[in-house]
């Protein structure tokens, strides 16, 4: 999994703890909405593993998206699909 920053000194290349990114908009790679993190779930060495995102009209769905595949930008509080 790749992070970005806006400052990239501040970025610690990783969440301190899996519940700071519940409530990152997650978006696909032209910038759509897909939905938003519900739950950051992390194998047993604490990396993460798979996200589980709230999708369609009501977020009365969700999905796992593998976590290697995403890009994190903590200053805008969002998670891009990369392609």
């Amino acid at each position: 999994m790749s992070y970005t920053a806006a400052n990239p000194e501040e970025s610690t290349g990783r969440f301190a703890v899996p519940e700071e990114c519940v409530g990152y908009e997650v978006l696909d790679p032209w910038y759509r909405r897909i939905g938003s993190v519900e739950e950051l779930l992390v194998n047993e060495g604490g990396e993460p593993e798979y996200l589980r995102v709230r999708i369609g009209l009501l977020g009365l769905k969700s999905c796992l998206i593998p976590a290697r595949t995403v890009e994190v930008d903590a200053a805008r509080r969002i998670l891009l699909l990369l392609r």
